[in-house]
C-alpha cells in the first residue's frame, strides 16, 4: 500500500467567528481600496501626480493585505504514516507525529481561545500565542468551534479540522 493511499485528508472549512472576521476584514480592505482609488483620481485631476501615486499605492497595499491575510489559514490537514501536514495556501507545514498526543479543547479553553485570538472585532486564524490556560502554541484555525490541541516533543498546535473526532482517531492510529 502506498503512502498516498494511507494519507487521510481532513478539510478545514472557514466558519464561525473566523469566517465572520474574514468577511469584515475583506469589506474594510475593499472600502479602503476603493476610497484610495477615488482619492488617487481626484488628486490626479488636480495635477498632483505624487499624491495620486501615493494614494494608488495605498489602494494596492490594501489589496495585498487582504490577499496575504489568509496565506496561513489551513485548507486541510493530512495525517499520513508518522506525519501530520497542515496545508495552507502559501506553504505546507510538516510535523512528525512521534511522541504526539492530541485532544479536543474543553468549553472553557474554547472560550479562552476565542478571547485570545480576538482584537478590535477581528479574530485571527493563525499566529503564535502564549496563554495561561493553554500554554505556548501555534494556531492554524478555520473555525474555532472545532479546535484540537496537538502536543509533541517540539511543537504545540491548535488545529481546527471540520471533523475533530475523526481527526483525533486518525492521529491515535498513526
Amino acid at each position: 500500500m502506498s503512502d498516498a493511499a494511507e494519507t487521510l485528508l481532513f478539510p478545514c472549512t472557514l466558519g464561525g467567528s473566523i469566517a465572520a472576521s474574514r468577511r469584515r476584514f475583506k469589506m474594510l480592505m475593499l472600502g479602503m481600496g476603493i476610497l484610495m482609488l477615488i482619492v488617487a483620481v481626484a488628486v490626479l485631476l488636480e495635477g498632483r501626480v505624487v499624491a495620486a501615486l501615493l494614494a494608488f499605492a495605498v489602494a494596492l497595499v490594501s489589496r495585498l493585505a487582504w490577499r496575504m491575510s489568509g496565506d496561513l489559514t489551513p485548507a486541510r490537514l493530512e495525517v499520513g504514516p508518522g506525519t501530520l501536514a497542515v496545508r495552507t495556501r502559501s506553504q505546507p507545514i510538516e510535523i512528525p507525529l512521534e511522541g504526539t498526543s492530541a485532544r479536543a479543547l474543553t468549553a472553557d479553553e474554547l472560550a479562552h481561545l476565542e478571547q485570545l485570538a480576538s482584537a478590535g472585532g477581528f479574530v485571527v486564524a493563525t499566529g503564535g500565542f502564549d496563554s495561561h490556560l493553554l500554554g505556548e502554541f501555534d494556531l492554524y484555525a478555520s473555525d474555532l468551534g472545532h479546535a484540537v490541541l496537538v502536543e509533541g516533543m517540539e511543537h504545540r498546535l491548535v488545529l481546527t479540522p471540520d471533523d475533530p473526532t475523526r481527526f483525533l482517531e486518525a492521529l491515535e492510529r498513526s
